[in-house]
């Protein structure tokens, strides 16, 4: 039962950060100027986020095509958190594929940065000669 009780709290915690960016992208009709400056920072993070995280778990020439491959995808992302929509629809759609895509992005960079690091830590052993 405590397993489960973690893994939903540990769900739902994760659910709520995700979708609370969100909201920083729907904010062209945002007339506050401290607001929407807020907001407009927090867009601009969620769309460099993955890419300073490629360049920060990555090793190697690697990195920069993993960063670059995310700053590719990441363009749509940061054109739908600026310009204002003519379809919510739309921008609801585009919004969810982009922060999943980050999310995938961010995992996938720091479990690639782990096995590195684990691979090199774990040396194979060298073998005794014997006499």
């Amino acid at each position: 039962m405590k397993r489960r009780l973690i893994f939903v709290a540990t769900t739902a915690a994760m659910l709520v950060a995700v979708s609370s960016p969100a909201m920083a992208f729907q904010h062209d009709r945002v007339h506050n100027p401290v607001l929407h400056w807020t907001l407009d920072i927090a867009s601009l993070l969620i769309v460099v986020a993955p890419i300073w995280t490629a360049l920060l778990w990555g090793k190697g020439r690697s990195k920069w095509a993993l960063a670059g491959l995310i700053a590719l995808v990441q363009v749509p992302v940061a054109i739908l958190a600026f310009v204002p929509s003519a379809s919510s629809v739309l921008q609801g759609a585009g919004l969810g594929i982009g922060l999943a895509i980050s999310v995938a992005g961010i995992v996938y960079t720091r479990r690639a940065a782990r096995a590195q690091e684990l691979a090199v830590q774990q040396e194979p052993p060298v073998k005794a000669t014997e006499a």
